[in-house]
């Protein structure tokens, strides 16, 4: 009986003709019509037609027209040494560039799209550089997104360190239905999380004061996944301290991290230096995260009254399933400080630079922070949309991750080549956010294009949705992005609010291993305001 539930979608017409082909009905039906013809079997012919015909069916527009894989522009390996040898100093044209003076370099040369292959232990990679593919590929990852990457972080989660982990990745390091079901199990509690001294005479800012960054955010990860201070931002912390000793664990992994999965290397086949490096600092992370975490469950109380949104995300996470909660917290702790750190590293720095913007800012948040002892609050962020703005103008041109890792898991059809499903796709983002085909004046910084009151020209809403997606897009997208923004919303309302600050030297510099970031020393000058 013919109705509205009785119609099929194309895609289930599809399935259902692969699963009849395989049926023995349908075999003996092919059987009868078996012939052989000059030599040629007729059966073998009837099965490759059908085939093909479901498998075009299956295609994506434009697939018949577009050109074939194999024919997308790239460098070309050459026997034995591959592509590898163009990183060699003195002939190689890639000696020595950063990795977005890399990209800059490949696609001045190949244009849009790249096919990079021959780098020994890497799997061969399609770049992209279009908006268009770069949406292309995110509106069909599926509702379960393919993306490897951090083998090293995987590999010790679930070898080396089964005994604290239990087999559990986090988000980071699952795929499919493993990574659904903990991105579901922490989805809700991550993406809806509750709410001057150390300058010199000259009111410059140490040296290192990207370490002071780093505990703050620290601190503010602690307290949001243990609901507990844990000392980081005490005045006299050691420099031989838990908290420190973490900090600097975390820096030194993400590089490690970047030696092992970004540049060649050959610790999947041997145990080589920077391999046996990397398991001493995991065991470091894992051991200390692991006092953070028995301090937490010791102060836990089961018979409070506290409402479940005030707990920690521990605890939270506890009434689901034990294994995710140890895994994730320590995931939340290792992935908060340096990635959040780092941005609003940059922001301070773009703000510094731009005196106007940053006091277009102080003047909307004593607004609402009428003196310098006003609490930030929630209410209070949600009236401060030039706040929000410098926040997005400062991720576009600093993203954190200059790109995006995907397999496809089906065939597409990028920038009119053929993309076959389970290729790996890299859209490098960082060079359409800066480009200024994209965005008008790119290279500025320029908060205002963010605001909806903004019609002109600048006006994000002429502008490519996918020209600037630094937390990513879709399921996969970063699950951390609202606690990051919590936490730059605040840092930055409390640090505009009360100082004036500036950037009295030449121009820092920006560059990238695993993380986006400035290089530079932040060598903020850092003066109180009066009122």
């Amino acid at each position: 009986m013919a109705g509205k539930n009785n119609i099929l979608s194309r895609k289930s017409v599809w399935y259902q003709c692969r699963s009849y082909v395989s049926t023995q009905p349908f075999k003996k039906a092919v059987a009868a019509q078996q012939v052989t013809v000059n030599g040629i079997n007729t059966k073998d012919i009837y099965y490759k037609k059908i085939g093909n015909k479901l498998e075009n069916d299956d295609k994506p527009a434009g697939w018949n027209e577009a050109k074939p894989f194999s024919m997308i522009p790239g460098p070309k390996p050459i026997p034995i040494l591959g592509n590898i040898w163009r990183f060699f100093p003195g002939i190689g044209e890639y000696h020595n560039l950063g990795i977005v003076d890399l990209h800059k370099k490949i696609t001045e040369t190949y244009g849009e799209i790249a096919y990079f292959s021959g780098i020994f232990g890497k799997k061969p990679m399609v770049f992209c550089y279009n908006p268009d593919a770069m949406e292309t590929i995110s509106r069909n990852e599926g509702a379960w997104p393919v993306r490897y990457g951090m083998n090293a972080f995987v590999y010790y989660q679930k070898n080396i360190r089964k005994d604290v982990f239990q087999g559990i990745g986090g988000v980071l390091s699952t795929q499919g239905e493993e990574w659904f079901k903990i991105r579901s199990a922490v989805n809700k509690i991550l993406m809806q999380p509750r709410t001057a001294e150390i300058a010199d005479p000259d009111n410059l800012m140490p040296s290192d004061f990207q370490n002071e960054l780093f505990k703050w955010t620290m601190e503010s990860m602690a307290v949001i996944a243990y609901n507990k201070r844990i000392g980081v931002l005490d005045r006299n912390l050691d420099v031989n301290s838990k908290q420190q000793q973490f900090i600097n664990s975390v820096l030194t992994m993400f590089d490690m991290s970047y030696k092992m999965d970004v540049l060649p290397s050959l610790w999947p086949y041997i145990s080589t230096r920077n391999w046996r490096k990397f398991v001493n600092i995991m065991d470091t992370l894992t051991e200390l995260n692991q006092k953070f975490i028995k301090e937490c469950l010791e102060s836990i109380n089961p018979d409070s009254n506290i409402p479940d949104h005030e707990r920690s995300v521990l605890e939270r996470l506890l009434k689901t399933d034990r294994r995710i909660a140890i895994t994730m917290t320590n995931d939340m702790l290792i992935a908060g400080i340096d990635t959040t750190g780092k941005t609003m590293a940059s922001a301070l720095y773009f703000l510094a630079k731009n005196p106007e913007k940053q006091e277009k800012l102080r003047q909307e948040l004593k607004t609402y922070l009428p003196n310098k002892e006003s609490v930030v609050n929630q209410d209070m962020i949600r009236a401060s949309p030039y706040l929000k703005a410098v926040i997005k103008e400062t991720t576009r041109l600093a993203p954190i991750a200059i790109g995006n890792l995907r397999s496809t898991v089906k065939d597409l059809v990028l920038s009119g080549y053929q993309i076959p499903k389970d290729t790996e796709v890299v859209s490098i983002n960082i060079l359409s956010s800066i480009d200024d085909k994209y965005f008008l004046k790119a290279q500025e910084f320029v908060p205002e294009r963010w605001l909806r009151t903004t019609a002109d020209e600048f006006s994000h809403k002429n502008v490519h949705p996918f020209a600037s997606v630094p937390f990513g897009f879709g399921p996969r997208s970063c699950i951390g992005k609202r606690l990051a923004n919590l936490e730059l919303e605040v840092g930055l309302a409390k640090m505009i609010r009360n100082f004036q600050i500036s950037w009295p030297h030449a121009d820092a510099k920006f560059g990238a291993t695993l993380l986006y970031g400035i290089q530079s020393p932040l060598r903020f000058k850092v003066v109180e305001v009066d009122n």
